[in-house]
């Protein structure tokens, strides 16, 4: 009798601890990010989102995602937690991200090509664009200037290496013409950046997903590889640079607003499942 009360308290004494560690793990993790930033919710993705890479509000909670290796959207509905509808706009390929505008879905694919779904939760129509007509670029992300009908596409990688800033392009929604020189620049030896260290210049800043926020006036600027949040005012002077949790921004891939301003960051799946999180800055 004495020896199974033993193993009783024995394993209440593991539980306690578990559940202490666990508490304390769960603690810290909240005091560290409560110093720039909150997480308020968060919804884990199904296995087909696996490798989210872009998302876009889209109302009555609902988010558009994509993931790069299919060419579908799939609409998931923060309420029931589930993916409702999957629209199939093209092949196999690395697409990158979207943006949804007027009943249209704008979809990037990493060597620029833009897809246009138009009416893409009716009767979708696909067009293609291209942007930079080379393979000089892999570019991620993609974000509407809805004030000068556009969209901005920002480069991530380039095979100049040597450049001192990433650029980030337009491609006009009317007239389907995009412009060759940056818009805007994320110059790297910026000092926003003195406290990021890099042996090489280009590595400093990757954008991952870009977007304005809800009121328009800022850029926000994910960086995926080395996780972080760049805030940009919309004439593109920096603002404001986050360093983001690996813990819980492990592969952060995807950026939207929805129009009261709430803030949504897509991970995709790495250290943990894929995800949606929902996030205030302090």
């Amino acid at each position: 009798m004495k020896t199974e009360m033993k193993i009783i308290l024995g394993i209440f004494l593991m539980i306690g601890l578990t559940i202490f560690a666990f508490n304390k793990k769960m603690v810290l993790h909240k005091k560290e990010v409560s110093k720039n930033y909150t997480v308020i919710n968060q919804w884990d993705l199904p296995e087909v989102l696996h490798e989210v890479s872009g998302i876009s509000w889209i109302g009555n909670n609902k988010i558009a995602c994509i993931q790069d290796e299919d060419g579908s959207i799939f609409i998931y509905n923060l309420k029931t937690s589930q993916i409702e509808k999957q629209i199939d706009f093209a092949n196999h390929g690395d697409y990158e991200d979207i943006v949804t505008y007027k009943g249209d879905a704008f979809v990037l694919r990493s060597d620029g090509i833009i897809f246009i779904v138009e009416d893409y939760l009716q009767t979708p129509k696909v067009t293609q664009h291209a942007t930079f007509n080379d393979t000089e670029r892999n570019v991620e992300g993609l974000a509407l200037d809805e004030d000068h009908q556009r969209l901005l596409l920002a480069v991530k990688d380039e095979k100049n290496k040597h450049k001192n800033f990433k650029g980030v392009y337009a491609f006009d929604i009317d007239t389907k013409k995009f412009n060759f020189n940056p818009v805007y620049k994320i110059e790297l030896k910026d000092k926003i950046f003195k406290n990021i260290h890099s042996k090489k210049t280009h590595k400093i800043m990757r954008p991952s997903a870009v977007s304005f926020s809800s009121n328009k006036e800022k850029v926000l600027y994910l960086d995926g590889a080395n996780p972080k949040l760049l805030v940009t005012d919309k004439n593109g002077k920096p603002s404001k640079l986050y360093k983001l949790n690996e813990d819980i921004f492990y592969q952060p891939e995807g950026i939207t607003f929805s129009k009261n301003g709430r803030m949504f960051i897509a991970n995709e799946g790495k250290k943990d499942k894929p995800n949606i999180l929902e996030v205030v800055l302090n």
